[in-house]
């Protein structure tokens, strides 16, 4: 396999995250209003799981579980971190340290702006901790188990990739506060998280399936966290709100 090839396919399929995303809408939990930044509210039916917007986050999910059983998952990894250190062996950059953080940041200069956005400045700092700690517990659960599993603990990487969690998580945030009020720029963040995949990869710092991981981490972390705070904070749907 030549090292174009592996290099090319790690593009490829991050960037189809963001083409089939903007192809597929969110789904399941309530949030019947959309906010801007002073607390001004509209009727609408937010929904966070709708089997569309899974396809990506369960793809990846599936495709990183197999990695134990499937030789040629394991192959490709290893040809894809051979041909990143043949290539660029000196390449380093701490710019995912940074970059990581920009999806989330970008919400609080919404609220400076007073775009509209689905929930206040107050939603966001919570939705934005809540997501954290879901996102960093699972991680860590996650971490845990891999350690004992050597299909994802024998490289002297870890699993999944925090950054990339991170990134994709913050991406997840933005796409929910910008989807009905600016669909097109809600998709932005995922460029940003996805940046920050392929930095982690090209710095030596993950295996290819360690970055796939800790997208779908983000991803799902952040959908349960908005159903949570949806639950909690509108617990029964009104029956005459249409279901988008």
């Amino acid at each position: 396999m030549s090292k174009h090839y592996v290099l090319r396919v790690i593009k490829f399929l991050f960037f189809a995250l963001i083409f089939v995303r903007v192809s597929a809408q969110t789904s399941s939990g309530v949030n019947p209003q959309v906010k801007d930044s002073t607390g001004n509210s509209g009727m609408v039916k937010t929904r966070y799981f709708k089997p569309a917007s899974l396809i990506i986050p369960g793809a990846f999910v599936i495709y990183v579980g197999l990695k134990p059983v499937v030789s040629g998952i394991r192959d490709l990894d290893n040809n894809i971190m051979s041909s990143v250190m043949a290539r660029y062996p000196d390449f380093h950059t701490n710019a995912a340290d940074y970059l990581m953080w920009a999806p989330t940041a970008s919400i609080y200069t919404f609220d400076a702006f007073k775009m509209k956005t689905t929930h206040n400045f107050k939603d966001h700092l919570i939705l934005d901790a809540g997501s954290i700690l879901v996102t960093g517990g699972a991680g860590f659960v996650m971490r845990k188990i891999a350690a004992h599993i050597p299909s994802y603990s024998n490289k002297g990487t870890e699993f999944p990739s925090g950054h990339t969690a991170n990134a994709f998580r913050g991406a997840e945030i933005v796409h929910q506060e910008l989807r009905y009020t600016h669909p097109v720029w809600s998709y932005s963040g995922y460029l940003v998280a996805t940046s920050v995949g392929l930095l982690r990869i090209y710095n030596k710092n993950h295996l290819f399936t360690e970055v796939l991981a800790g997208a779908a981490l983000g991803i799902l972390s952040t959908k349960a966290t908005y159903w949570l705070f949806d639950k909690f904070n509108h617990p029964r749907t009104p029956k005459n709100v249409a279901i988008h």
